[in-house]
């Protein structure tokens, strides 16, 4: 993209500054938006409304600021210094942020309350909430495009390669930007400074602007954005008529309301596909926060190349109009076939990545979003910066042009995120949904077609015609569930802004699942799932108040219907997940959808814990994937401390964690941020299953120990005693079964943890640890704590030996070896799994003595 010469335009060293400056603001733009997602997300909630409202309010302030911005840069003779000025006003209103955030952190939870149980006013609440936080700092961003294009474009006919080439750059910035927040910043230094730095770089931007455009000054005869001398009305149109057919290169010229109607098209389809193909994209990925990140790089990189093609074209002088109805054409066909290239590219949306490590997993990734997506995107991404070109026939000043057109293509693309979320998804589904949507850009071959543009353009309209037919057909489309066509197969599925729910049915009976590859568990591990939910219930002397955070099955939370509790609030963030379990799990919850004690939220269990004012006796957190996106924050210090305050006195908190799905590590970190916020942590087993063991870490406001009385009292009023941990040799007494759940104080031996940093929200460790982590035990480079790693961690808890541990003092010297029986009967299932037979033997053996003395 090189820059022009010669009278009236920008120098060389005049881009030689312009570029790199723009290439910054919008790799600090990005930096923000994902930060203020990340933030918003923790206070609002990471539910697909709040992330939708959030995404509105960011992108209204970029409309307001193009359509402002566009009248600033028109009255401007030194646009330079001014936008200089616009970057430390976006510096100033995200300090401004700081404050804003931290009032309405305040205030979140009385508002919550009020609007809870009316779901459409909380969304217009969080609206506006997001609207005043993030709206100043938005909008300040959204006026320097318009500002900075008045500044470049000194020529009439250079609005078009110059507005093209200063948008890819801006463009390739931001996908800049998002590889910084996405992969490195957060995690190298924490989302704080992070913000801060993103502010010091607009600082730094909006100085060097303001010190090189000091001198600056437009001559007004020379300033597009000036209005020439009044000529007698039939001159000027006449001249203004010239105009268009020069700038053009063509006959056809587009009238400026059609290019402010296709801007504002561009823009709704662009961003309905990037929410779309999104969705797409968690059928067959992890989904962690570098899978996202890696898809919006892409995104952006394809927008960034479009620029460049509209940048070329522009310099080629292509036909305006017959451009336009190509790039449409092609682009909307090419979207509306990504389905079925999606679907043949993952072989029928498998799991993605199996077996391969951190690196290989990230440029695969890459490749496939490149494969599926890179080409419509270009196609259909030239179409707004190209537009610029078929502005100059009008274009009195190039700032208020920019950004009139950046106005409408923003307005229009909050249209199109919201619809593509929250109604083609919901209606048509996934996959129609991509189709309507490529259909919806063929519409626009209308708007460009004019003249002799017409005739050629005509014939592209059955092209929509068709795509709206097949988009609402079964015909041609990639399966939405991959199931084993053998053993399982497709009891119904649900599609929402939150993900695809399914409920399948295999041998073993039922599963839910999400997004293809995340099972919310099963009937057939009913047993496990019901002991999650009882035993913190048994280690509570009389729990009236229940909390669950996460609802699965519902198997779990029906362990407390057995229980003489007066309430039972089980949270879930996926509402279709509610849905499945009702229809198709009541056979296995003993009435849990019917029982008057239960109440149900389709809300995220962390916001609702910070934003009620209600206090429980139990609160059981779920089993949860650790490297999912957004699931970090569960095991961050704020929400522990959230889940501390919310506990009544004597109050029992669980979490459960999947020792499959984390490292030593992480649940090093996990342990010692526990341990941070509660006095008394101890670590209990919830079966004794060598490949995917689950453990739970029950945490207590106070240093309580362990009441014999008060379990056994429990345990005789327990209908199921086969939710206790069995053993062949384990007397029939329950409080022996029960004791065989124990594995250590982890409160009491936290120094041993304490070398491991505490996760918190702002440097959210677990959540960009936990990825690599997993794409490094599938390679088959170890990783996970289970086997040898986990007796390892058992073996370092029995060095505080039964009769030292505070949590055992009231137990009988017999009562106390039952912790290191399950011990024994754990490592003797983990030698021979590694075919160790003689340590096998000797732990055997050990166990018998042990057995026999008692």
């Amino acid at each position: 993209m090189r820059p022009e010469d010669g009278a009236g335009t920008l120098t060389r060293k005049g881009w030689a500054f312009v570029v790199p400056l723009f290439f910054a603001s919008g790799a600090v733009s990005l930096v923000y938006q994902i930060l203020w997602m990340k933030e918003l997300g923790l206070l609002f909630g990471n539910t697909a409304q709040a992330t939708a409202t959030t995404l509105a309010a960011f992108f209204l302030g970029l409309a307001l600021g193009g359509w402002v911005g566009g009248g600033l840069a028109a009255r401007s003779d030194r646009p330079l210094r001014l936008y200089g000025l616009l970057e430390l006003g976006i510096a100033a209103s995200a300090l401004l942020y700081f404050g804003l955030f931290a009032a309405y952190t305040g205030i979140f939870p009385a508002l919550f309350r009020t609007f809870g149980d009316r779901p459409l006013l909380l969304v217009l609440v969080k609206f506006g909430l997001g609207v005043l936080v993030l709206a100043p700092a938005a909008f300040f961003m959204g006026t320097t495009l318009p500002v900075l294009g008045q500044h470049v474009v000194r020529r009439r006919e250079r609005l078009g390669r110059a507005g093209a080439a200063l948008y890819a750059v801006n463009t390739l910035g931001a996908a800049a930007g998002a590889y910084l927040a996405g992969f490195h910043l957060p995690r190298l230094v924490g989302y704080d400074r992070t913000y801060a730095l993103a502010i010091l770089m607009n600082v730094v931007l909006g100085t060097l602007a303001i010190l090189v455009g000091r001198r600056e000054r437009l001559a007004s005869g020379a300033l597009p954005g000036e209005a020439p001398q009044r000529a007698p009305a039939a001159v000027a149109s006449s001249d203004v008529a010239g105009a268009a057919m020069e700038a053009a290169g063509a006959a056809e010229a587009i009238t400026p309301a059609r290019i402010r109607s296709l801007a504002a098209l561009t823009g709704f389809v662009t961003l309905a596909l990037e929410v779309l193909w999104t969705h797409m994209f968690a059928q067959v990925l992890h989904n962690s926060v570098y899978t996202f990140s890696i898809i919006l790089i892409t995104f952006l990189l394809a927008l960034a190349a479009g620029s460049g093609l509209a940048h070329l074209l522009s310099r080629r002088g292509a036909s305006g109009a017959a451009t336009v109805c190509v790039l449409l054409a092609a682009g909307g066909i090419l979207a509306g076939l990504t389905p079925n290239l999606f679907g043949a590219l993952t072989g029928g949306l498998r799991y993605l990545g199996a077996g391969q490590g951190w690196g290989a997993y990230q440029r695969q990734v890459f490749l496939l979003a490149a494969e599926a997506l890179f080409l419509p995107t270009l196609l259909l991404g030239t179409v707004f910066p190209y537009l610029l070109k078929l502005s100059e026939a009008s274009v009195r000043s190039p700032g208020r042009t920019i950004g009139n057109l950046v106005a409408v293509n923003t307005a229009a693309a909050i249209v199109g995120s919201l619809a593509a979320g929250f109604l083609l998804l919901g209606t048509v589904g996934l996959w129609a949904g991509i189709r309507v949507i490529g259909a919806v850009a063929l519409l626009g071959i209308p708007l460009a077609a004019a003249g002799a543009a017409w005739a050629r353009g005509l014939p592209l309209l059955p092209l929509a015609v068709v795509f709206l037919g097949l988009a609402v057909s079964p015909l041609g489309r990639p399966p939405l569930v991959q199931v084993d066509a053998g053993n399982e197969r497709v009891l119904r599925v649900w599609e929402g802004s939150a993900g695809v729910v399914a409920v399948v049915q295999d041998p073993e009976g039922l599963r839910i699942k999400v997004d293809n590859h995340y099972g919310l568990g099963g009937s057939a591990s009913e047993e496990y799932e019901r002991r999650q939910g009882l035993l913190p219930l048994l280690l509570h002397p009389d729990p009236k108040e229940i909390f669950y955070l996460g609802l699965g099955t519902g198997i779990t939370a029906s362990a407390a219907l057995a229980t003489d509790a007066d309430r039972i609030t089980v949270c879930e963030l996926v509402p279709d997940a509610i849905t499945a379990a009702r229809e198709y799990f009541g056979p296995y919850t003993a009435g849990l959808f019917g029982d008057p004690r239960v109440r149900l939220l389709g809300e995220d269990g962390r916001t609702f814990l910070r934003a009620t004012d209600e206090r429980f006796d139990v609160i059981v957190s779920d089993l949860f994937v650790p490297w999912k996106a957004g699931v970090g924050g569960l095991y961050t210090r704020e929400h522990f401390q959230a889940v501390r305050d919310h506990l009544k006195p004597g109050g029992v908190f669980a979490q459960w964690l999947p020792l499959f799905q984390l490292s030593r590590e992480e649940f090093d970190i996990i342990a010692h941020t526990l341990n941070s916020v509660f006095p008394q942590v101890t670590l209990w087993r919830g079966d004794l299953n060598v490949p995917t063991p689950i453990v739970a870490l029950i945490a207590r406001s106070a240093r309580t120990p362990f009441d014999p009385e008060a379990v056994k009292l429990r345990l005789s009023r327990t209908p199921d005693p086969l939710v206790l941990i069995q053993y062949d040799e384990t007397p029939d007494r329950l409080l022996d079964s029960f004791l065989l759940g124990y594995c250590g104080n982890v409160g009491a031996e936290r120094a041993r943890f304490a070398g491991a940093p505490v996760n918190t929200d702002d440097r959210p460790r677990i959540e960009y640890l936990a990825p690599v982590t997993q794409r490094r035990a599938l390679s088959g480079a170890g990783g996970w704590l289970v086997r040898e790693p986990l007796l390892e961690l058992f073996d370092q808890l029995r060095e505080l030996p039964p009769d030292r541990d505070p949590y055992l003092v009231r137990l009988t010297d017999e009562e106390r070896t039952y912790p290191q029986v399950a011990y024994l009967i754990y490592k003797i299932k983990v030698e021979r799994a590694l075919e160790h037979m003689q340590a096998a033997d000797d732990a055997r053996r050990e166990l018998e003595e042990l057995l026999g003395r008692r």
